[in-house]
C-alpha cells in the first residue's frame, strides 16, 4: 500500500509504520505487544505482524512479553560513525581539548536539516544538555548548528527553516529568521558561534565549522559546559582560540586522509 504526499513522494505505508513503532519502542524503552497497539492506535494483529517481523530480522528483541529495539541499531550506526573521516580525525583533537579547557567537548554534522552529535569528550568537572550520541538537534539553537549555517547561503538556510521551523527550546531560542540570519552573519564575521542557554537552560557552548571546500562544511566542533564558567571574556580569550586551532587542524588532516 502506498501514500502520495503533498511533495509528489510516493511512501509505503507498511514501512512508515515499521519505523514509527521502532521509534515507539525506543522512547518508552520496551513495551509489550498490547501496550504497542494501544499507543500505536493500530488493531494488534497489524502490531503483532510488525513486531514479529522486525524480530525475525534482528532489529528488535523479545525479552519475555516486551518487545525492545536491538543491539543491531548499534552495529549500524557505530560502523557508520567508524567509517566517517570527520570522526576519525576529530576524535583526538576533542580529546585533547577537553583536557586542556576542563568542558565537554562535541563533534556533529547536519543530516536531514538537524545536527547529529557523532562523539562527546565529556569532563567530569562539566556539564551540559546530556544528548546522546546521534541525538538530532535543531541546528538554530545548538552551537555546532549554528556554526554549519553560517556556511550555507540565505537561500539554503530558508530551506532549512522552511522545513523544520524555529521552534522555541529555552526562552532564549532564536525563533525569528531574520534574527537568525543576523546572527549567522555575526558568526561569519567572529569566526565561531555562541549558544546562550537557547538549546538547554543554563549551558553555553562555543561552535566552529570544519570546512573541507569553500562553502562545503562537512561537520563542527563545539566546547559546552555550565554558562556560569563559560562567559563572554573567557571566549574571547581562551576557548574561541582554542576552537579555531583545533578547527584548523582537523581541516589540515581531513584533506590528508
Amino acid at each position: 500500500m502506498t501514500n502520495s504526499t503533498g511533495s509528489g513522494s510516493r511512501r509505503i505505508q507498511s514501512v512508515e509504520q515499521a519505523f514509527d513503532i521502532i521509534r515507539y519502542l525506543r522512547e518508552v524503552d520496551g513495551a509489550t505487544l498490547s501496550e504497542t497497539a494501544e499507543d500505536m492506535e493500530m488493531p494488534v494483529s497489524t502490531a503483532h505482524i510488525h513486531l514479529a517481523t522486525l524480530v525475525d530480522t534482528d532489529y528488535v528483541a523479545k525479552v519475555g512479553s516486551e518487545y525492545r529495539c536491538s543491539l543491531r541499531f548499534l552495529e549500524m550506526g557505530g560502523a557508520m560513525r567508524d567509517g566517517m573521516a570527520l570522526y576519525r580525525v576529530a576524535k583526538p583533537e576533542l580529546d585533547e581539548l577537553k583536557e586542556q579547557t576542563g568542558e565537554h567537548t562535541n563533534v556533529t554534522v547536519e543530516q536531514n536539516g538537524f545536527a547529529v552529535q557523532l562523539y562527546k569528550a565529556q569532563s567530569p568537572e562539566s556539564i551540559d544538555d546530556d544528548a546522546p550520541l546521534g541525538d538530532h538537534l535543531y541546528l538554530h539553537s545548538t552551537a555546532t548548528g549554528k556554526a554549519m549555517l553560517a556556511e550555507r547561503s540565505r537561500d539554503e538556510v530558508d530551506r532549512i527553516v522552511d522545513r523544520r521551523g524555529l521552534p522555541a527550546l529555552t526562552d532564549d531560542t532564536i525563533t525569528d529568521r531574520e534574527a537568525l540570519h543576523e546572527e549567522l552573519e555575526a558568526i561569519r564575521d567572529r569566526g565561531y558561534s555562541i549558544n546562550r542557554g537557547e538549546h538547554y537552560p543554563g549551558v553555553c557552548a562555543v561552535g566552529t565549522a570544519i570546512v573541507s571546500e569553500p562553502d562545503d562544511a562537512v561537520g563542527a566542533i563545539s566546547i559546552s559546559g555550565p554558562m556560569s564558567r563559560i562567559e563572554d571574556g573567557r571566549i574571547e580569550e581562551e576557548l574561541g582560540p582554542a576552537l579555531l586551532n583545533k578547527k584548523n587542524i582537523i581541516e589540515l588532516k581531513i584533506k590528508q586522509y
